[in-house]
């Protein structure tokens, strides 16, 4: 529970009516605002979603990087003797 304004309090029952709230009180890490469920998916923000694709993209972009330059320099290298062994 918190007396700070514009917080709301922490839960202390379970909204079923069922006894204590499962995630209030000392189960609940310190340092958060709000209860925390451990486990389980949360909704992303828009935010975090766009920062999930750009840095998606990026990783994809330097594993085709990583990849593609040195077969490319293979194929230049390989056509070059094979060049190079044409004229001799």
């Amino acid at each position: 529970m918190t007396d700070e304004p514009g917080r709301e309090p922490l839960p202390t029952a379970d909204p079923d009516g069922g006894g204590p709230h499962p995630w209030a009180g000392d189960d609940r890490p310190r340092g958060l605002d709000a209860p925390f469920a451990p486990g389980g998916e949360d909704e992303a923000p828009p935010e975090r979603v766009a920062d999930e694709r750009r840095l998606v993209r990026l990783l994809v972009l330097m594993v085709a990087l990583v990849v593609g330059i040195p077969t490319v320099l293979t194929i230049i290298a390989f056509v070059g003797q094979l060049i190079s062994l044409r004229g001799g």
